[in-house]
């Protein structure tokens, strides 16, 4: 696994990147950093090029210094790929970092080979938020989690995985966690618009005990030409809970 930089208008961006093959670049979660995807990446390191970044504010990439909206990290977005990636790569993100990868692919359908989804909220729209602000507040503006509320976000929590989780939410912080939170909240209404809209090839990807029941009944009615692939036994980090059944799932679509 490589440590690379990408100097952008938002200062540096850290990514890191492993394996052989068109670019595949990841988007951690809120509160997790590139290190989220390193099972997954591991996994299909021999028929990708993995680039993992750490989002703006959060891991080893530089603090914000003003709100981003999610145009903003989509803008930075296209600077990192611009400087990292030799080809269009195929975007994936997961939970806000999928907002991300929605939001790129859509808006930008040209710069992007692919687009994979993992756990999308889509039916969490702006009044959705409103009503549930003081649960994101109670989750994420603190950066400690007991034991009980990581237990409850994933199939088994083995030490170094504990570890990690700490350690990324104190690198990111309880300000810069929420800020983010906030681009997710005021940008919610535009979800299934974009849905509509995408013209790349789009795999959505959930666990069973995530927002899976959503995505199946709401894809097909937005855009029939997108994929859903559902990760049994897991929740809303398929890729920390099963990578190996992840990366196969991404290699039924992608791996030609």
């Amino acid at each position: 696994m490589r440590d690379l930089f990408a100097a952008t208008s938002a200062g540096r961006i850290h990514c890191r990147a492993t394996g052989d093959g068109p670019p595949l670049f990841l988007m951690h979660s809120n509160g997790r950093s590139a290190h989220e995807f390193d099972p997954l990446a591991t996994a299909l390191a021999d028929r990708f090029t993995i680039m993992s970044w750490d989002m703006p504010g959060q891991g080893d990439s530089d603090r914000l210094t003003r709100h981003f909206q999610v145009a903003d990290y989509v803008a930075i977005l296209l600077e990192v790929v611009d400087a990292l990636c030799s080809a269009p790569p195929i975007i994936a993100g997961s939970s806000i970092g999928a907002v991300f990868a929605l939001a790129a692919a859509a808006e930008h359908p040209d710069r992007f080979a692919g687009c994979i989804p993992i756990e999308l909220p889509m039916t969490r729209d702006g009044g959705w938020w409103a009503d549930h602000w003081p649960m994101v507040e109670r989750m994420f503006a603190v950066p400690d989690e007991t034991p009980e509320q990581v237990a409850g976000r994933f199939r088994a929590v083995p030490a170094d995985l504990a570890l990690r989780l700490r350690m990324d939410r104190h690198k990111a912080g309880g300000w810069t966690m929420i800020d983010v939170l906030w681009a997710g909240r005021d940008d919610a209404d535009a979800t299934l618009d974009r849905i509509r809209s995408l013209r790349v090839p789009t795999l959505f990807l959930n666990g069973i005990r995530g927002v899976a029941p959503d995505a199946a009944l709401l894809l097909p009615t937005l855009n029939p030409r997108v994929q859903l692939e559902i990760i049994g036994d897991s929740g809303h980090f398929p890729q920390t809970d099963d990578p190996t059944a992840t990366a196969a799932a991404i290699l039924r679509h992608f791996g030609g």
